[in-house]
């Protein structure tokens, strides 16, 4: 699913939620109305109000200022003998009221329409639907809360710093950068490390967090980017494609970086134009493989490379120790 059909499907369900709102403000009014009748004759004059003001302002031009604050003051004095009305009644002061999901863009999905700006819930909505489709990952299985150390070996790796000290630092650190988003020290993670060390743990660690915290994080492994970068090269000029989707989400995280093929005019180039184009952006990206930044700097060359592992924007953390799925 693209973008812009994600866009277009929270649309309609926004949609439906107003549509299912109004019917269900409806009902109540019926219902408030059953057992005070005074409370039909309010809600008709408040709605007779702006056709009152219209026509006063068209017949007295110059008096139309008197005319507005006149209304407004009926306006509010019919609101409160409504809601006096309905807590007599044994209603809650604002039933009939609407009662938004989001009271922000009152389910619109929008804050301001002249230009149209994505209110959080909205963008939230649209990151949901394309992980349901699979565009991300689904991380919600492996979070911080699920770390066991006791599982890691207590043996010195380097120096006299054991597995589990190291492992139990990277996740310190992988919980400060969650917490810390978006103001973290520096934008850029990188997690490196041979297999079965932790690293897809840690980032859909990572992703868990920032989504409980209110953010967007788009977690993908890198066969998967492949698929999407390919989509991007064949069909170059159609609009809101997954590739736009992973320029603009809020935080990128691109799990085993280097497991992907390399196919001539897709691999290194949409990656670069992925990570230039985010960093250019201060967008930031986390990535975790399996390879030394060496080997990363043989596969995918220096201009990759130097902006993967540029130490002004990245912090580079490198597990080491046992294959803990052999464990």
């Amino acid at each position: 699913m693209t973008r812009e059909e994600a866009i277009k499907l929270a649309q309609e369900e926004y949609e439906r939620m107003r549509t299912n709102e109004i019917n269900a403000l409806r009902r109540r009014e019926e219902e408030a109305v059953s057992k005070d009748g005074e409370i039909r004759m309010l809600l008709n004059a408040r709605a007779a109000l702006p056709m009152r003001a219209l026509r006063l302002a068209m017949s007295n031009p110059d008096g139309a200022k008197t005319v507005s604050e006149q209304m407004r003051e009926e306006g509010l004095t019919l609101n409160s003998q409504i809601r006096a009305r309905l807590t007599s009644a044994g209603f809650s002061h604002d039933y009939l009221q609407m009662h938004y999901a989001c009271p922000v863009c009152k389910d619109t999905g929008y804050t301001s329409d002249m230009p149209p700006v994505m209110c959080e819930c909205f963008q939230k909505k649209i990151h949901v639907l394309q992980r349901d489709q699979h565009i991300v990952s689904d991380f919600e299985s492996q979070n911080f809360d699920k770390y066991d150390e006791n599982r890691i070996p207590d043996e010195i790796v380097y120096a006299d710093v054991t597995q589990r000290q190291l492992t139990n630092r990277i996740r310190d650190l992988c919980m400060e950068y969650a917490d810390a988003f978006p103001a973290v020290y520096k934008p850029n993670l990188l997690l490196t490390g041979e297999a079965g060390l932790g690293k897809t743990f840690l980032l859909s660690a990572i992703a868990e967090r920032l989504e409980k915290r209110g953010f967007s994080p788009v977690l993908i492994s890198a066969y998967r980017l492949l698929e999407i970068m390919r989509e991007k090269h064949f069909h170059m000029d159609a609009p809101g494609t997954d590739f736009e989707s992973l320029l603009a989400c809020p935080i990128l995280l691109i799990d085993d970086l280097g497991c992907e093929p390399m196919l001539k005019n897709i691999t290194q180039e949409y990656l670069f134009v992925l990570i230039n184009e985010r960093i250019q952006k201060k967008k930031p990206i986390v990535i975790a493989t399996n390879m030394t930044p060496v080997q990363l700097k043989e596969r995918y060359g220096e201009r990759i490379m130097s902006r993967i592992c540029d130490t002004s924007v990245c912090d580079s953390v490198r597990l080491m120790g046992k294959d803990l799925r052999r464990l």
